[in-house]
């Protein structure tokens, strides 16, 4: 009741002749329209909790009339950071990102800070454009993915004065602050999991994306694994970028070799290839495991739902996000801690799960 009196009063007022676009509305001019200071109308933006219940509700309905929206680089001026915390990553499209950006912008939600997202399309130079681009408009921090980037961005990262921290893969020696797991671990316990089962001959089937610098160090994992039984590592790069028709692709190279020679098994880069190989292989008259027991990476929701249903490594997508979000809030809000883990930069391991299915299970 007290917000709609409050937007009845202020509706009585008169609006200066002529309406304006939103643009040229000014926090005084909210002032006016609610009668309070315009210290008042900043604080109701910057730290609502400090304003009285009766001054908010008419500060909102003087919001609310003239569609009033702070400008975020007045903000910036002001304060030497924005409210807006940056984040890049490979792909919009893949779910496998979206649920890390879901992660951040839940964790962020309450804060004050909005998420602003840029994608790479798996390109370093596109990477370097979104990273140059945020850090000109100093940002309260950035979320980057992987730490693999343009001598540029790790210059531009290494000279920030807002938190940075690097996502989905943890490596020793970064001078960020990171939030993943190992992916060299991750393509070694896929190997162990098919050698522990009698297999050999195992096949490691990266993306055909040149910069998709995760699936590469699941490939060296696998190499690692297949080294350490003194067995030679056959790893394939397929030309063909989109994932489904490199997956049917890897089946159709697969039916033309001798049941001597080609795979027992074979670990795919991701879900999506696994599940373009085991679409297409009923039409090769093969049998699966039977005749090749597949493992991918993702969990994506079509896995579990194959024939035969794929096993593969679920990364804790969201917590990713979420746990990279919280830490650069709380970094941003303790410039004294951040400034002294700079020294030392934190490393959050998130937890992996093996997800194994009937796509892997070679009987006995």
């Amino acid at each position: 009741m007290a917000s709609s009196k409050a937007h009845a009063q202020i509706t009585e007022q008169a609006i200066p002749a002529g309406r304006r676009k939103i643009a040229a509305y000014t926090i005084h001019d909210v002032a006016a329209l609610a009668g309070v200071a315009s210290i008042t109308v900043s604080r109701f933006f910057n730290s609502p909790d400090k304003v009285s219940p009766k001054l908010r509700a008419r500060i909102e309905a003087a919001v609310a009339q003239t569609g009033f929206v702070p400008s975020q680089v007045a903000v910036g001026l002001a304060s030497a950071h924005s409210k807006v915390v940056c984040a890049v990553i490979p792909s919009i499209a893949n779910s496998v990102f979206s649920e890390s950006v879901q992660g951040m912008s839940d964790a962020l939600n309450s804060s004050g800070y909005q998420l602003l997202l840029a994608s790479s399309n798996y390109s370093m130079a596109q990477e370097e454009s979104a990273v140059c681009a945020f850090a000109g408009w100093r940002p309260a921090a950035m979320i980057l993915t992987g730490p693999t980037h343009s001598e540029r961005v790790d210059a531009v990262m290494r000279a920030a004065s807002f938190p940075v921290v690097e996502t989905w893969d943890v490596r020793p020696n970064r001078p960020f602050h990171q939030v993943g797991f190992s992916h060299d671990q991750v393509g070694y316990d896929q190997t162990m999991h098919l050698l522990e089962q009698g297999l050999r001959r195992i096949r490691f089937i990266r993306t055909g994306l040149p910069e998709d610098f995760r699936a590469q160090q699941r490939a060296l994992g696998y190499a690692r694994a297949m080294a350490g039984r003194g067995l030679q590592p056959d790893i394939v790069t397929p030309a063909e970028q989109d994932p489904f028709e490199a997956g049917a692709q890897a089946m159709a190279r697969f039916s033309l070799e001798s049941a001597r020679r080609r795979p027992q098994g074979i670990i795919f880069a991701n879900d999506n290839m696994a599940a373009g190989a085991i679409l297409d292989a009923p039409r090769r008259g093969l049998s699966l495991p039977q005749d090749c027991a597949m493992v991918g990476f993702g969990d994506f929701p079509l896995a579990r739902r194959l024939t035969p249903a794929l096993t593969t490594v679920h990364p804790g997508r969201y917590e990713i996000g979420r746990r990279a979000a919280q830490l650069v809030l709380r970094l941003i809000q303790n410039p004294d801690e951040a400034a002294a883990a700079l020294a030392h930069p934190e490393s959050h391991m998130i937890a992996t799960e093996f997800k194994v299915r009937a796509s892997s299970m070679i009987a006995k």
